[in-house]
């Protein structure tokens, strides 16, 4: 269960909001990377959805009504925002993970750019039992 509705908690967050053009479905509270290989358009990079080099986590389109449940299609302008040490957000939790415990350390998948166990990077803040699909859950940036 998430806290609140954001997908950046910390009210004084002192990260990096970046933008960039979607180049593939992108969801709101998954870890972005920068598309390999490929030159800006307009002056932005193409972001994808990935883990392992995360620039940031993609954020919610305030700017035109969408909500965190609203993804980003190819093409599209996609906001995301480069968490720092001590930010708290609420992240995709893949949902083939099952339950995790409050202080257990997670991070993105290579693959997906959803939260795995085996990954490293977020503190878990709240006790997760993912049922069928992927959940946005309250983590701390270490």
């Amino acid at each position: 269960m998430a806290k609140g509705r954001s997908i950046v908690l910390t009210v004084e967050c002192k990260g990096q909001r970046l933008e960039g053009t979607a180049a593939e479905i992108i969801s709101p509270g998954m870890g972005v990377a920068i598309t390999a290989a490929t030159e800006p358009v307009g002056g932005r990079h193409s972001l994808d959805a990935a883990g392992t080099n995360s620039v940031g986590v993609a954020d919610v389109d305030y700017l035109q009504g969408r909500t965190n449940s609203t993804a980003y299609a190819v093409g599209e302008r996609v906001f995301a925002y480069t968490p720092l040490s001590g930010d708290e957000l609420n992240l995709l939790f893949k949902a083939s993970e099952g339950a995790q415990a409050i202080g257990d350390e997670v991070g993105f998948e290579a693959a997906t750019g959803l939260l795995v166990s085996a990954g490293t990077g977020y503190i878990v803040l709240e006790t997760i039992t993912v049922g069928g699909s992927n959940t946005l859950v309250h983590v701390k940036k270490l």
